[in-house]
């Protein structure tokens, strides 16, 4: 790739505007309840991840450094997060580099009421780093205003559009625009939403906020539009508009998805894109393990379950593997509490550097527990916190949240087992 990025170098000189766009790089993320030491460990791989998008902007002398939004993982990031973004922001600056950002779904802080919270990327655009775009003006029915750059004589002109959690419909509709737009040479949107077709990840906020692809390939205001939100790179050309989504810079959960971790390097025109790379960051792996019921309960092995699955799990799990395992298919409460799921997991924290376990693809056959001499039959306490806690598991969409749940109702399980071992 060096020769071709050498050979790009020279064609700057032909008016190519040159930049790297990253979003989604979730700085602070901690999830997975992890070891407080791999805690560290992945919140500086979230780091260094986003200082390789800055030394190559740097390296390449690029024109631009844009974030497409979500720069950290929450609204209030700590002292440390904010010091590192603070000194890169200061290395692109010194570089002569243009900065522009746009707030996240992650990082937006809530509307308060009679105030609104500072978003964390306010403080640096008040020093002159970077110039923020809010997600949402502060009427959704307001113009947006652009702000235009010179790039040695092409004037560029940005403007940002986001979601926040609850927002419904098409974000681009209606999409107004101050006619200001009109005096640049190249027009660009910063987007940080779902759109339609290309987001995999599943949750809430996608079913309310969705961006149609047709309302992209309808507007005639921009020539491209840089886009976060969505976790995998791709690159898709709607009407005469070139939508580039950069991808996270980590593999922040366990959804799979379509391209390695990255950032973008681009060079655009305003007759259209002269090249756009996908560039690989250093990441962890994800690998998925898929394991039906059937094949715990066989009749062809005298192994456990628990150890069946340790068994399968084994090639998978190594020191920078996040490891999901599905269970799916029907059993017996009874057999699903002869899975030994702590050793499991002891297994996965020790071999593997995040482990996750999805149980929700799993239908629990009707056991009964206990009887009643008047009424023919009734449910346990057991069972009782069972089909509560299923309910709950059932009924959220989050999947940090089931999977807290699920830990919550195996560890009560065991502590009422124990309890009964003592009478």
């Amino acid at each position: 790739m060096e020769t071709d990025l050498a050979s790009r170098q020279g064609e700057r000189q032909e008016g190519v505007i040159t930049l790297v766009l990253t979003a989604d790089n979730h700085l602070g993320c901690a999830g997975f309840g992890q070891h407080p030491r791999k805690r560290e460990e992945r919140q500086q791989r979230l780091r260094q991840a986003f200082q390789q998008a800055t030394n190559f902007a740097i390296m390449q002398g690029v024109d631009l450094f844009i974030q497409a939004g979500d720069l950290f993982d929450t609204a209030t990031p700590d002292e440390r997060d904010r010091s590192f973004v603070a000194e890169r922001l200061a290395q692109l600056k010194q570089a002569g580099i243009h900065t522009l950002a746009l707030g996240g779904v992650h990082d937006t802080p809530a509307p308060l009421v009679g105030e609104t919270a500072p978003a964390p990327q306010m403080s640096y655009a008040q020093l002159g780093a970077l110039h923020y775009f809010p997600p949402v003006p502060a009427q959704e029915s307001a113009e947006l205003e652009p702000v235009m750059i010179d790039v040695r004589g092409t004037r560029v002109g940005f403007c940002g559009r986001g979601v926040l959690p609850g927002q419904q419909g098409d974000p681009l509709l209606p999409l107004r625009v101050s006619s200001e737009i009109e005096r640049a040479d190249l027009a660009l949107l910063l987007l940080h939403a779902p759109i339609e077709g290309l987001t995999s990840e599943s949750s809430l906020l996608d079913s309310r906020a969705v961006v149609s692809q047709s309302s992209i390939a309808r507007q005639e205001i921009f020539r491209y539009v840089l886009a976060g939100y969505t976790h995998s790179y791709q690159q898709l050309q709607l009407g005469q508009t070139d939508v580039i989504v950069a991808g996270a810079t980590q593999q922040v959960d366990f959804q799979p998805q379509s391209s390695e971790p990255g950032f973008v390097f681009l060079g655009l025109t305003a007759e259209g894109i002269r090249w756009c790379t996908h560039v690989r960051v250093e990441s962890l792996t994800l690998n998925s393990l898929l394991i039906q019921t059937r094949e715990l309960w066989s009749a062809a092995t005298t192994s456990t379950p628990t150890e069946l699955i340790l068994e399968r799990m084994r090639p998978f799990c190594h020191s920078d593997a996040m490891l999901q395992i599905r269970l799916e298919g029907e059993l017996t409460r009874s057999d699903y509490h002869r899975l030994d799921l702590n050793q499991i997991r002891r297994y996965g924290e020790e071999h593997c550097f995040a482990l996750a376990i999805d149980d929700s693809a799993l239908s629990l056959l009707p056991e009964q527990d206990a009887s009643s001499v008047e009424t023919g039959e009734r449910f346990s306490p057991r069972e009782e916190l069972i089909a509560l806690a299923e309910e709950w598991i059932a009924a959220t969409s989050d999947v940090q949240e089931k999977q807290a749940l699920t830990h919550t109702k195996e560890e009560l399980l065991l502590a009422m087992d124990e309890m009964k071992r003592k009478r």
